[in-house]
């Protein structure tokens, strides 16, 4: 957003569960100032996850807006500035209410002004908004004007006012900002965990502050773009996500729901991966939140296919034998989470079924009607006890074929799209130590990769 021209907003990341599977084995991790803010040098470039929905930024610059016409040009999102400062933008009540009736996705932004009062600001864009609602973005907080004033004084209101906003509207507000703004003015670590709106006008993949963020959710990609139903240029902007990630993040989705980020073990498309039983194995799964609860300490990665049995890999460090680990903290919608335990590997030989699922204790179950998942049959993991396996033991199965989907690139994983290990016919191979002295056995994960494919499917509806 410009001082004297147009205001940008911001854009920061976020995003069912499209492919989550328990890890199996091997290391690693498996993913997803002056004048015009977006106006830099290429560096810390980030691109987007996946999908990306076209939205517009407006303010009085533009006038009225036939927003009907913007609605059926494509454009899906639209977010209108509420203030300079503790000045009202003379447009915005129309933007609002117009945004709404075109059955747009609707936000709205405020420029901070660090000379004024936090609170009085806040307030003025609390009472302009109203109650949001389905279909209503978090607000949004412009910070690309220091006022005059000293780091130490911007960073205070900046939190002022972002716990008055969250205290009063229910969740966490976005930052816009740019990358040199922030780097050479700001510099705080502090707001890390807050949605990032970007500008950056010459790139396809917006280049954010070094180190402060390493996501977006919406990127501003031009303030010169061309809309039918608005006279002259606009700000044109990307949402980090599909249009059922949009929805979900503009509180029109479930409750609870969860989309795969990432693992911290490749899993086998095909064949078994063997750990030696007795040991243990640590790993973790980072999940998204796209519903529009946050997460607590009652949000737990638990057991499913029946919900609530015992694991046969339960150790004493989990929150109880049905649930492998809880949330610690809070997870806001748009946040990542990644849920780390251990497998504690049984000593008995046989196959056994895990399925994994996730549940709001006392409240629901992601996979409830009405919630957006998991299913309880979605996540599977099939396990085999094997004796036979030597501390000496195979090596990790490389890195295999790319996911579909809407996962962004976390699909299968092993060495040739899922294959084995050299020397093995059964992917993905790790031998630990057995504990206390137990015999050599073997643990076996195996993913198979029709309900990897299931999985995706039916997330990315």
């Amino acid at each position: 957003m410009h001082t004297l021209s147009r205001l940008h907003p911001f854009r920061a990341s976020l995003l069912s569960l499209a492919a989550l599977v328990l890890p199996a084995c091997g290391a690693g991790e498996f993913d997803s100032s002056e004048g015009p803010l977006g106006r830099t040098e290429q560096a810390f470039s980030v691109c987007a996850d996946g999908d990306t929905v076209e939205g517009i930024d407006v303010s009085v610059w533009q006038e009225e807006v036939n927003w009907d016409q913007v609605r059926g040009a494509g454009i899906e999102f639209a977010i209108a500035r509420v203030s300079y400062g503790t000045s009202k933008d003379t447009w915005f009540d129309t933007n609002w209410s117009g945004i709404k009736s075109a059955g747009l996705v609707r936000g709205a932004y405020q420029f901070f002004l660090p000379h004024q009062d936090a609170i009085a600001q806040a307030d003025l864009m609390i009472d302009a908004m109203g109650a949001l609602g389905p279909g209503d973005l978090p607000p949004v907080l412009d910070v690309e004007d220091m006022s005059g004033q000293s780091k130490s004084t911007v960073v205070s209101k900046m939190k002022q006012w972002l716990a008055h906003v969250e205290a009063a509207t229910g969740t966490k507000p976005i930052i816009y900002t740019g990358k040199y703004f922030w780097q050479d003015n700001v510099a705080s670590y502090d707001f890390g965990d807050y949605p990032l709106w970007i500008p950056n006008y010459s790139f396809d993949c917006p280049n954010l502050p070094d180190n402060y963020w390493d996501k977006w959710i919406l990127f501003q990609y031009t303030d010169s773009g061309s809309v039918p139903g608005v006279a002259g240029n606009v700000d044109r902007n990307q949402f980090n996500g599909s249009l059922a990630d949009l929805q979900a993040f503009a509180n029109s989705g479930p409750e609870y729901a969860a989309k795969f980020v990432s693992q911290s073990f490749p899993y086998a498309s095909e064949g078994p991966v063997q750990v030696e039983a007795g040991g243990t194995l640590d790993a973790y799964i980072e999940l998204l939140n796209i519903g529009t609860k946050a997460w607590d300490g009652n949000t737990l990665l638990a057991t499913t296919e029946p919900r609530d049995r015992t694991s046969p890999f339960a150790g004493p460090e989990w929150p109880g034998p049905n649930r492998y680990a809880r949330v610690e903290g809070t997870v806001p919608p748009g946040g990542t989470y990644k849920f780390t335990f251990t497998l504690h590997a049984p000593l008995e030989t046989g196959v056994y079924d895990e399925h994994f699922g996730l549940v709001q204790e006392g409240v629901t179950w992601f996979g409830d009607p009405g919630q957006g998942g998991p299913p309880d049959a979605q996540l599977e993991g099939l396990f085999e006890v094997v004796p036979g396996m030597g501390a000496g033991g195979a090596g990790v199965g490389g890195a295999g074929g790319a996911g579909g989907g809407d996962t962004g690139g976390a699909g299968g994983h092993g060495a040739g799209n899922g294959g084995s290990d050299p020397g093995s016919e059964s992917g993905c191979v790790m031998a630990t130590g057995g504990a206390n002295g137990a015999g050599s056995f073997g643990l076996v994960l195996f993913f198979g990769l029709g309900a990897i494919l299931r999985r995706r499917r039916r997330t990315s509806a």
